[in-house]
């Protein structure tokens, strides 16, 4: 028997996919109710946590590095803004070393990543 103390399954993964959301670079950082129903259906849809952040990482990446010479990115507002990319991660998930590529990309815009 679970306590009420200790959260579920679903509540831990929402939390935490919710944190990488607002850790990933380029997002605005708040977290509304439709951010968080969404990460609620991707649990009962059985994304793992992994396909989520690589989806956050390629997005991140797209957009930060998309063109050198123009205007940055307005900051993402929405988790939504990542559905279409966490369906390409599972439908073809990047290799750990592109990832890891793409990390490092991230890190050296943004020393949070």
């Amino acid at each position: 028997m679970t306590s009420s103390r200790e959260p579920s399954a679903r509540v831990q993964y929402v939390r935490e996919v919710l944190r990488l959301y607002t850790a990933t670079p380029g997002v605005l950082g708040r977290v509304r109710r439709a951010d968080r129903i969404l990460a609620g259906q991707l649990f009962d849809r059985g994304v793992p946590i992994y396909a989520v952040e690589d989806a956050f990482v390629l997005a991140a990446a797209r957009r930060i590095l998309h063109n050198g010479f123009s205007a940055p990115m307005p900051p993402v507002r929405s988790l939504h803004y990542f559905q279409g990319v966490i369906q390409e991660v599972l439908e073809r998930p990047p290799g750990y070393r592109e990832i890891s590529l793409l990390r490092e990309k991230l890190a050296a815009h943004h020393s949070r990543y």
